[in-house]
């Protein structure tokens, strides 16, 4: 039993989720236990005090664990956030000393692990994600398997992030009885559970508004092209709305989430909202788009600081599947409007999708990173391109020889 579950721990500036699951017999997925608490000691997205974020962690844990009572969960799976991340595309080239021969999982293994950048002092790979590959001049492979060639280039989207940070997040995890199989970036896990198919092929930007961070994933041809995270979320919303009414953080969280709007143009001008003093002893009337205002200043600047963080990274056109919103603070009223406003194309509010088995209750952007942990840990368990504890070691010899890698950023095409 020890071995059949699969454990996520969405380790967020507002909240810790755990949820446990086991696939079932037809491929669906089971969530026997989901543990969601406030989170302590986590800062925009980064462990600033261990203790307390092991306590919310440990809590968390423990009430997922409720459901199926102390069974051991082994290796779990881990989201980390935080503006330390940084991205690059990188081309390795593999030459076949020998005559050709068919390309393996071995050799692809061993090609992938040659593609592992060097990295400054401080800094630690997360992922190492293949986005295509050239067998002998024939560009646009998807899988190589099986194919005979001299010649492999492999296109990757590189992950890394400040070791320190990384390391804090696992030490906020693990005990005796648990390790930290894989972190995985927020953003990334979020991708996993709303994306569609068609928007990954077509190309799309992913926006996963946190309390504390916003992710930023852009796909390309079916595979993360560029990932970064922006020191601001949705938490920022609330500290501009308190300020701005002279009310507390916890009135103005409320009157944010009920009563607020990103796009004051949608708000009636004679609407009108009560709110109390910052002791909560009265009330008083205030337009309610006295509210939106300020939200509205906010998220626009959110969405023009993604807007030219892809622009820095090369991005010129905007993808064919537009934008996709997730997270607690994509559930803004207005916010779909507003981003078409700003950006123009498609826009939707994801949700964890097309998972069987999947209870209706964590069907909800607040959850798409959770979920995504899941779906992450599922399908890459056998992986060996994760940075923790999955490296494979050194086998025979092999007879491919690699050439330098080169760097490549991350807007130039294959």
């Amino acid at each position: 039993m020890r071995d059949t579950f699969y454990t996520a721990i969405d380790i967020g500036t507002s909240k810790v989720t755990v949820l446990i699951s086991r696939v079932g017999s037809e491929g669906d997925l089971k969530v026997f236990g989901t543990g969601v608490v406030p989170s302590e000691g986590i800062q925009k997205g980064r462990v600033e005090h261990i203790e307390d974020a092991r306590a919310s962690v440990r809590a968390a844990m423990s009430e997922a664990q409720r459901y199926i009572g102390e069974t051991g969960l082994s290796g779990v799976y881990v989201s980390v956030s935080g503006s330390h991340i940084r991205s690059t595309n990188r081309r390795e080239v593999l030459d076949n000393e020998a005559a050709a021969e068919d390309i393996s999982p071995r050799m692809l293994d061993d090609m992938l692990r040659g593609s592992f950048p060097k990295v400054d002092e401080g800094q630690q790979i997360l992922h190492v994600i293949p986005m295509g590959y050239t067998v002998d001049g024939l560009s646009g492979v998807r899988n190589p398997l099986g194919l005979a060639g001299k010649k492999i280039e492999v296109d990757s989207h590189v992950v890394m992030g400040d070791s320190v940070v990384l390391q804090n997040s696992i030490k906020a995890v693990e005990t005796k009885d648990v390790f930290v199989k894989s972190l995985v970036l927020q953003g990334i896990a979020s991708a996993e559970a709303t994306l569609t198919g068609d928007e990954r092929e077509m190309g799309v930007v992913m926006l996963d508004i946190g309390a504390g961070t916003t992710d930023l994933v852009v796909y390309r041809q079916g595979s993360p092209w560029f990932s970064d995270v922006l020191p601001v979320g949705a938490q920022s919303l609330t500290r501009d709305l308190a300020a701005a009414l002279g009310s507390s953080m916890h009135v103005a969280e409320d009157l944010k989430i009920n009563q607020g709007s990103v796009y004051p143009d949608h708000v009636p001008d004679n609407d009108t909202v009560e709110i109390p003093d910052m002791k909560d002893h009265w009330q008083r009337p205030i337009p309610r788009r006295a509210l939106a205002e300020p939200l509205n200043a906010r998220m626009t600047e959110i969405l023009k600081m993604a807007l030219t963080r892809m622009r820095q990274a090369g991005m010129q056109d905007w993808p064919i599947g537009g934008m996709v919103l997730t997270g607690g603070g994509a559930q803004m009223l207005g916010l779909p409007e507003l981003v078409e406003e700003i950006v123009g194309g498609p826009v939707r509010v994801g949700y964890p999708y097309g998972i069987s088995g999947l209870p209706a209750e964590l069907r909800k952007p607040t959850f798409s990173a959770a979920v995504g942990l899941l779906v992450w840990g599922i399908k890459h368990q056998d992986s060996v391109h994760e940075m923790n504890h999955s490296v494979p070691k050194e086998t025979k010899t092999r007879r491919w020889r690699f050439r330098a890698p080169m760097r490549r950023r991350a807007g130039t095409q294959a």
